[in-house]
């Protein structure tokens, strides 16, 4: 690490190199400082980061930061400093075995986790993070899609970069489909309590241009959702999609890297309001806390879950209604069945 200097006119002020003490203390300025994680410097369009999670409890132990972007895409951090042995090869089989346990949680589960932690709604949190032109309906989707996919961002945080951890990195990144990224951060002090950090970001692999998100349309959709599913699925979809387009107010494109998806808006007191979200692996979403957020009142989402539940293998509980934040969903294969697809549109008409 280069000598600092502070210049202030013909005064020049070497900075000193100062040691963190505990791990404790970088988990705290990650935490409260995500900017700390430059991804933006070598991730092109790479969006900023919500904290979402400290400690945060899984069967192997506990992860020490937990954050989220406007795109969906987890980022699990581990902070070790240089003097840990663990800095050098334990952290990597432990970073790893976390991301198993998470790649098999739900998008119900990550904003469970987030909710609790931010006391407040992971949607809210990030609007305000990701500006005007955040969609709860394609975060949620996107999250979804990612966990499904695998891809979960993973990020070692050290005080002191060690040789034998950055070689590891880099040959993970070339040979696995996940990302790994490490990321160092110095700190320097001028007098007491006043502090500068630098961030240094190492081992960031582009992606393929084949896992690059953009808008899904129509031919896209069910180009894909064709190379997924029989016959059945894909002709059912289909007439649910031209349900959707006669009777929508608005349909909507998702921008998932490995499925495509349309939702179902109404109107609603001037906000666009998600009823349903399609996927093209076959699969159909409910947005009841995107209802509920919105303001439909409990005894109406009550009805609508009460007529989807008279469908055939529709279980929904009644924890969708009466808690924030459910976005059930399940495989298409019920409304392959013209009864139960007409039952559907009916229950859909019923609550527009």
């Amino acid at each position: 690490m280069p000598k600092i200097l502070v210049i202030e006119g013909d005064k020049v002020t070497p900075l000193d190199k100062t040691k963190f003490t505990e791990e404790a203390k970088l988990q705290d300025y990650l935490e409260k400082y995500p900017s700390l994680i430059p991804l933006g410097e070598i991730v092109e369009g790479a969006s900023d980061l919500l904290c979402i999670g400290r400690e945060v409890g899984v069967p192997s132990g506990a992860i020490d930061l937990l954050f989220i972007d406007k795109e969906g895409l987890l980022t699990i951090v581990e902070t070790k400093l240089a003097k840990n042995p663990e800095a050098r090869r334990t952290v990597i089989g432990q970073i790893i075995e976390y991301v198993s346990y998470i790649s098999e949680w739900t998008t119900d589960k990550v904003c469970e986790v987030a909710d609790a932690y931010l006391e407040s709604s992971v949607d809210e949190a990030m609007q305000k993070v990701a500006g005007d032109d955040f969609s709860a309906d394609d975060f949620r989707n996107n999250i979804e899609q990612n966990l499904r996919g695998g891809k979960i961002r993973l990020l070692i945080a050290v005080d002191e970069l060690v040789e034998p951890l950055r070689a590891t990195v880099t040959f993970l990144n070339k040979n696995s489909n996940f990302d790994i990224l490490l990321l160092q951060v110095s700190s320097f002090e001028e007098k007491a309590g006043e502090k500068v950090l630098i961030p240094s970001l190492f081992g960031y692999k582009p992606p393929p241009p084949s896992s690059l998100r953009k808008k899904w349309d129509e031919k896209r959709f069910f180009a894909d959702i064709k190379g997924k599913c029989e016959k059945l699925i894909v002709d059912a979809v289909t007439e649910l999609y031209e349900f959707t387009k006669s009777n929508a107010d608005e349909i909507s494109w998702g921008t998932g890297a490995y499925e495509g998806s349309f939702t179902f808006r109404r109107t609603r007191y001037g906000k666009k309001v998600s009823i349903f979200a399609v996927y093209s692996s076959g699969e159909i979403q409910f947005n009841f806390g995107n209802m509920k957020d919105n303001g439909l009142e409990e005894e109406t989402l009550e009805s609508f879950r009460a007529k989807l539940n008279e469908i055939p293998d529709v279980k929904l509980p009644k924890e969708v209604v009466t808690e924030r934040g459910k976005y059930p969903y399940m495989r298409a294969d019920f409304i392959t069945r013209a009864e139960n697809l007409k039952h559907l549109q009916g229950a859909i008409l019923s609550l527009c």
